[in-house]
């Protein structure tokens, strides 16, 4: 298919910036416009000669420039360099496809052949026509860089994205790229003979402090012939049919708006990293000194770890309001279980979901998840994995938060705090991290998220939803078979009857009768 650029991508091609930030929807093109530009700088490269400060100008064999035109292409894995390898075997010119390393053989043909190492990811280009001959410059004389060295590198090593300097450099999906990758791409656009070009493309960055963010701004605020900056949508891409131009608006409904924004508008999400939006919004409700008669209640509990609290926040199971906390700071683990068997009696909890992070190797949190089991009382055990956080606890709360669906005290002050100071970024292997941009501490807010986890509707995963029985009550443990004694598998045979004993039992306590 030939290579019609529209409107954007032409005024990309068009521009003599020495590097090139690019910001672009999915499915705008940009994969492909890129590799349009590579193609662009090598054919210009190649009639340029090289020049050195009060030497004049050179061929690159007599500046001895080895490979005369060094590119880079790097992604974020070497999974995505294969999307960019298929097109380039798509796309270049086959007469241009070099099968051997031309300074180790003399014997260049054309034809794709083994010119692709794709072992090593890498190709060798030469300037000849179809029939073998060596292409002129503009000057009638064999070209001055007539040879070019193509790589694909990958940047979940960055220690491996140094030490050359290159002509040209095309990074791609620059926001899943850790600011460690750029520092060591930046110096290799700065050596001595090379042209130090650059295309910078990607689709908005999550945080708006991220390497490839602030870059594109900067373009954008003050373009020059060093920089400059483009920008389109999804829909600007005249290929996409209306179905699927249908298909992307029928995302919207689906999607947090700032994240379909940003997929397929190139639209930058504003604030300064913060993960949470609307908590200001969410911060409306009162808190509760017992629970109301007909409502049922869930809890989550974050177990401190150091100097961190231990917190225990209690929602409305239905309308996802949270009603009490109980912050308990460098307290003994004794009086930490007697707390939550108090919360857990008082309220006629249904469901707590603790974080089980260093459950089987921290003793005081084995102990009272067990103690929490033998009772009777509803836990449910989250291990705070990268993949589960995310998908399973912060990003529900935030898109709850986003259609105003949780509330909490107005004047809980901790979580609010602690909400709108949560980061977030995705590492270069599309995994997640959560931080404070403060350093401050999180426990409230995991709490919270964990809160709304045995809330209704459950905002379960399918690989960590725990198994109802057929009787719809939910089970007194989760999947979690480490260090099961023969008291535990007793109380698993049982649990239906403990169930319903328990809440038997919380109400005769309530009602100030003696229970044996």
């Amino acid at each position: 298919m030939p290579y019609i650029p529209h409107e954007h991508q032409l005024k990309l091609h068009k521009s003599k910036a020495k590097i090139k930030w690019n910001q672009t929807g999915r499915r705008g093109g940009k994969t492909r416009s890129a590799l349009e530009e590579d193609l662009a700088v090598i054919e210009s490269l190649s009639h340029k000669y090289v020049e050195f400060p009060g030497q004049g100008k050179q061929t690159a064999e007599v500046a001895r420039l080895v490979p005369a035109i060094h590119v880079w292409t790097v992604a974020p894995t070497k999974a995505q360099m294969y999307q960019v390898w298929n097109e380039m075997q798509a796309f270049i010119p086959e007469h241009l496809v070099s099968k051997t390393n031309p300074y180790r053989d003399n014997k260049l043909g054309g034809g794709r052949g083994s010119g692709f190492k794709e072992d090593a990811l890498h190709v060798w280009l030469t300037f000849k026509d179809r029939n073998g001959r060596w292409l002129r410059g503009r000057d009638g004389k064999q070209r001055p860089r007539p040879v070019v060295f193509w790589e694909l590198k990958s940047a979940d090593n960055p220690e491996s994205l140094q030490s050359v300097g290159l002509d040209f450099l095309h990074v791609t999906e620059a926001q899943e790229i850790a600011e460690i990758g750029w520092n060591k791409l930046r110096p290799t656009l700065s050596s001595p003979g090379r042209a130090g070009r650059a295309l910078i493309e990607g689709i908005p960055p999550v945080s708006p402090s991220h390497w490839f963010a602030r870059n594109f701004k900067r373009a954008k605020a003050s373009p020059n012939s060093r920089r400059e900056s483009f920008s389109w949508t999804a829909f600007d891409n005249p290929l996409l049919t209306e179905d699927q131009k249908e298909e992307i608006r029928e995302d919207k409904e689906t999607m947090m708006e700032d994240d379909w924004n940003r997929l397929y508008m190139a639209i930058q999400p504003e604030g300064v990293g913060a993960f949470f939006r609307k908590v200001d919004v969410a911060s409306r409700g009162q808190e509760l000194y017992a629970p109301k008669s007909g409502e049922e209640y869930v809890a989550g509990l974050d177990l401190g770890r150091s100097n961190d609290a231990t917190v225990l926040i209690v929602k409305n199971r239905k309308t996802r309001e949270s009603v009490s906390a109980t912050e308990l700071l460098k307290t003994d683990w004794t009086i930490q279980m007697e707390t939550v068997r108090s919360e857990a009696r008082r309220w006629k909890l249904k469901q707590i979901v603790m974080d089980s992070t260093g459950l089987g190797g921290q003793f005081a949190r084995d102990i009272m998840y067990n103690e929490m089991l033998a009772e009777g009382i509803p836990v449910i055990a989250f291990n705070f994995t990268p993949v589960a956080k995310y998908h399973d606890l912060y990003l529900p709360y935030r898109i709850a938060l986003e259609h105003e669906e949780v509330s909490f005290p107005a004047d809980w002050s901790k979580l609010s705090s602690q909400l709108m100071d949560t980061t977030h970024k995705e590492t270069a292997n599309r995994g997640h991290v959560f931080g404070t941009s403060s350093g401050a501490h999180d426990d409230w807010a995991d709490a919270e998220v964990l809160a709304l986890y045995g809330c209704d509707p459950v905002e379960y995963s399918l690989s960590t939803r725990p198994v109802r029985n057929s009787g719809g009550m939910e089970p007194l443990r989760p999947n979690y078979t480490s260090g099961k004694s023969k008291k535990l598998d007793f109380i698993g045979l049982t649990r239906s009857a403990r169930h319903s004993a328990y809440n038997d039992e919380i109400d005769r306590i309530l009602e100030s009768e003696k229970v044996k």
